[in-house]
């Protein structure tokens, strides 16, 4: 399995039709043991003047955080205790954020427009330079995928979603309910360390992705969310890594200005030879597709018109009972034709191994009907 990473980031529409900064700030890197990804979302406002800098900062002190961890961790020990050396990780990052905030703050005083932006109490705290950090307020969301585990941390809003092997979809790292509307815990926070969110898991994924609230806000459930995410494995199983990267670059400002109209940083890691096979397969099932629709086209249109069954039909037929499970009693009603038809059909185009799966599933449709039948008397 080979894991490949990418990360797109775009100034949301309405920031640009307010001459506003970009907030967020994405980064992606893949190695030969691991990928990770990182997403972080300033907070803008008043308060916030430096946020912009403040995401970049924080993904920045990541990246050499994670880089120092992976190659110096040991897995048998730190799989014993996660928990506790993901803390030791945050509390890296959140140190590291802090010496990058001060450098820059020492650095490049504010200006006067700055000070102006600011509300009267939050002037006063920076003229003492007392707590500045939260000029450059900032959430952040970090992604690692090793050859034998994966792990997540999480700090403010935004989400990480994680599409599993067998298709589902799942957000595993613990939603904050602090986090609501507007309002977002950030590593700019005295208590930033208690807010970090983490989780660790030996099963890797089949593409893991994380998005500033940008992209969460574009979309009205997590069904559709994912739906996008879908689309973007999709992309890559058929199309060239670099292909797809062209595409997201110029189709996330249109979900932006479609959308929550906020910047968007979508970053994920896709096993792409996995993705990829899968593609290849559905490409040899096409033509089992063709098969069922040719079969739809049987079915009752305008009344009773139908087209004939040739034995070109009554072959494929066959194919979909096999193949999809479809029950004969059901498939019999649809096409308006007796079950002992239906069956003699069977008997003359199937293989025995085919028969023989056959009658497993009509043993498994007789009892799921017994179970029906039964509930509904209880019911009475």
């Amino acid at each position: 399995m080979v894991h490949r990473a990418f990360n797109v980031t775009s100034i949301g529409s309405d920031h640009i039709k307010k001459n506003k900064i970009c907030q967020d700030y994405s980064l992606s890197f893949e190695g030969n043991d691991f990928a990770y990804i990182i997403v972080s979302d300033g907070h803008g406002g008043r308060d916030y003047v430096r946020s912009d800098k403040g995401s970049e900062f924080a993904v920045k002190a990541s990246s050499e955080c994670v880089a120092h961890f992976i190659k110096s961790v040991d897995f048998e020990q730190f799989k014993k205790s996660s928990a506790s050396f993901l803390t030791q990780l945050s509390r890296s990052i959140i140190s590291g954020w802090n010496d990058k905030v001060w450098d820059h703050f020492n650095q490049t005083p504010l200006s006067e427009d700055e000070l102006n932006t600011l509300p009267e109490s939050a002037r006063g705290k920076v003229l003492a330079q007392n707590n500045i950090e939260f000029l450059y307020g900032t959430t952040l969301i970090v992604v690692v995928v090793t050859k034998k585990y994966w792990f997540g941390l999480h700090i403010g809003d935004g989400k990480c979603v994680v599409k599993n092997y067998d298709g589902s979809f799942c957000q595993p790292i613990p939603w904050d309910e602090k986090c609501f509307l507007n309002v977002a815990t950030s590593i700019c926070n005295s208590d930033a360390l208690n807010n970090f969110r983490y989780y660790f898991c030996e099963s890797l994924p089949a593409g893991v992705f994380i998005g500033s609230d940008g992209v969460d806000d574009c979309f009205s459930n997590d069904e559709q969310l994912y739906n996008l995410y879908d689309t973007i494995i999709y992309l890559f199983g058929r199309k060239k890594f670099e292909e797809v990267l062209a595409e997201l670059e110029e189709d996330i400002p249109k979900l932006s200005a479609k959308g929550s109209g906020d910047d968007i940083s979508i970053a994920g890691i896709i096993d792409v030879d996995t993705i990829q096979s899968y593609m290849n397969h559905d490409i040899d099932n096409e033509e089992h597709v063709k098969k069922k629709s040719e079969i739809e086209e049987i079915w009752i249109k305008n009344g009773k018109k139908r087209k004939k069954f040739t034995e070109k039909i009554k072959v494929q037929v066959v194919e979909w009972i096999v193949k999809d499970g479809k029950s004969i009693e059901d498939l019999a009603a649809e096409l308006e034709i007796p079950e002992t038809k239906l069956n003699k059909w069977i008997i003359k185009y199937s293989t025995d191994g085919d028969k023989t799966r056959i009658a497993a599933l009509e043993e498994e449709n007789r009892k799921l009907r017994l179970r029906l039948e039964n509930t509904k008397r209880k019911k009475k």
